[in-house]
């Protein structure tokens, strides 16, 4: 897993779109061109589904995002 600032990204999963999950993904090293599905996984925690595969993003207090690849 790979943590990493959320200074450019959304407060909550309301605000939280495809594209910045993607950019997050991304930014953790995992590929990801598209969001195929983003759910609501817990307070600050998203099961995000990718072209390339299901990965889980949360968020700690600091703001910082942890990106992990689940199967």
């Amino acid at each position: 897993a790979m943590a990493l600032s959320a200074n450019a990204l959304p407060a909550n999963a309301a605000e939280t779109t495809h594209g910045e999950m993607a950019a997050a993904i991304r930014s953790a090293n995992y590929p990801c061109a598209h969001v195929i599905g983003l759910e609501n996984a817990g307070e600050n925690a998203w099961s995000v589904e990718c072209n390339s595969g299901q990965f889980r993003v949360s968020r700690d207090a600091d703001g910082n995002f942890t990106v992990s690849r689940s199967e």
